[in-house]
């Protein structure tokens, strides 16, 4: 069964919880319709932030789950967004104003999604530490918690999440996924300055570069800032490779960049909702 197939079950298995459980019937009407200022729609906290227990990563991590604004709790798709170094976090993607971006571009479409987010370290992981089978394994059950479709439709990630994402999206049942500035190497050299991989053989395992072919079938969209020296040649280099959509602009490989080209990223994945 396709990963799409999947999550329209799970919305539809979602709502029958709901309706089992005997909420208060959500409104009717279209996405557009409920979020034009109808006033028997409910709110809810467009944020939600709730620590779990990892069994891939052996740790505890903090799930953030973002909402647009206007629109009622229900069972709608999930884009995962994956935080840039491994000092960053889950909350940090929030400071990077992807809720309002979210609510923004959801008002212009009518059609609602979510974005969570969780502490993934680097993204590459070492020993018993595997963001990535936290993303497989742990990140289901957290989203069917929060009454969310249990398999994202999408992956997003800046810096080294965006080599986090299209790392996840190598697993078939992804329907887009955006990379922007990713953190990516074409020599295991440059790959062991980094401090990212710990071995050549998890760089040669882990790297898009060197894995380019899995992605021919799958819409990838790359950013990268102008100013990116580190990482310009190689999200070309990926792109071309990948087939994919280059984006270039002003910028650099920060926050700055980041969260000025997040609403074109938003939207790319959103377009294959």
């Amino acid at each position: 069964m396709s990963r799409r197939a999947v999550l329209t079950l799970g919305a539809g298995l979602g709502a029958g919880l709901l309706a089992g459980c005997q909420r208060e019937p959500a409104p009717t009407g279209t996405g557009a319709q409920l979020l034009a200022g109808n006033p028997t729609v409910p709110d809810t906290d467009p944020v939600i932030t709730r620590r779990d227990l990892s069994t891939g990563r052996a740790r505890e991590v903090d799930v953030v789950v973002m909402r647009p604004s206007g629109v009622p709790a229900q069972p709608m798709p999930v884009c995962v967004t994956l935080h840039g170094g491994k000092y960053g976090n889950a909350k940090s993607m929030v400071s990077l104003g992807l809720q309002q971006a979210l609510t923004g571009l959801v008002k212009q479409t009518g059609v609602p999604f979510a974005l969570a987010a969780v502490d993934g370290g680097n993204w590459v992981g070492d020993k018993d530490d595997d963001p990535q089978r936290m993303l497989m394994d742990d990140l289901p059950g957290w989203l069917d918690r929060l009454d969310l479709a249990t398999t994202p439709f999408a992956a997003l990630g800046v810096g080294e999440g965006g080599t986090g994402a299209l790392t996840l999206a190598r697993t078939p049942g992804l329907s887009a996924v955006a990379a922007i500035s990713p953190t990516l190497f074409d020599t295991y050299a440059d790959a062991a300055k980094s401090g990212i991989y710990q071995t050549r053989q998890s760089w040669e395992q882990g790297e898009p570069l060197r894995h380019t072919p899995q992605y021919a079938n799958l819409p990838v969209g790359v950013w990268c800032g102008t100013d990116d020296r580190d990482f310009l040649a190689t999200s070309r280099e990926f792109a071309e490779k990948a087939r994919g959509k280059l984006t270039t602009g002003p910028g650099g490989h920060d926050d700055a960049y980041y969260r000025r080209v997040l609403p074109d990223a938003l939207k790319f994945v959103a377009g294959y909702l």
